[in-house]
């Protein structure tokens, strides 16, 4: 999926994103270290520091994801907030309430409609099927 919106966040809204992955992936109660690698990965592709990730992590607990989106006020990152959530939430095929609750509230706090969050949902498990697709049309992870 396009990542060129990455250049456009300010370093606070970076943080916040990867504020509201860490809960979205907490969102069971735990924080495994494959979620953990995950994390640490996506603050590299945002530019943030391993330190201030690992805060973030430490801290998972206390983070106010709704108060925190709040923040982003840009349209376009609200968006692309919601769209890189359903892309989150829907990566194991399948959603779970929590992480549906997470990003309805998210969604809410930024005042992004509940009909955009469903037509970003359908377009992302769109692009996940396709991807899919193409994985097996080229047989590709069949090894």
């Amino acid at each position: 999926m396009d990542e060129d919106y990455i250049k456009t966040l300010t370093t606070e809204e970076k943080i916040i994103f990867l504020k509201v992955f860490c809960a979205m992936v907490r969102a069971d109660g735990v924080i495994d270290a494959e979620e953990i690698s995950f994390l640490k990965k996506i603050s590299l592709r945002y530019g943030v520091d391993n330190a201030t990730i690992i805060d973030i992590i430490k801290n998972a607990a206390t983070i106010d994801y709704v108060t925190e989106t709040r923040k982003i006020t840009n349209r376009k990152h609200s968006l692309q907030l919601i769209k890189e959530l359903c892309v989150l939430a829907n990566i194991d095929e399948s959603l779970h309430d929590s992480e549906l609750d997470i990003i309805i509230d998210t969604a809410n706090a930024m005042g992004v409609e509940s009909d955009k969050v469903v037509l970003i949902n359908r377009w992302v498990l769109d692009s996940l099927i396709l991807a899919r697709t193409g994985d097996i049309i080229l047989e590709q992870n069949n090894e």
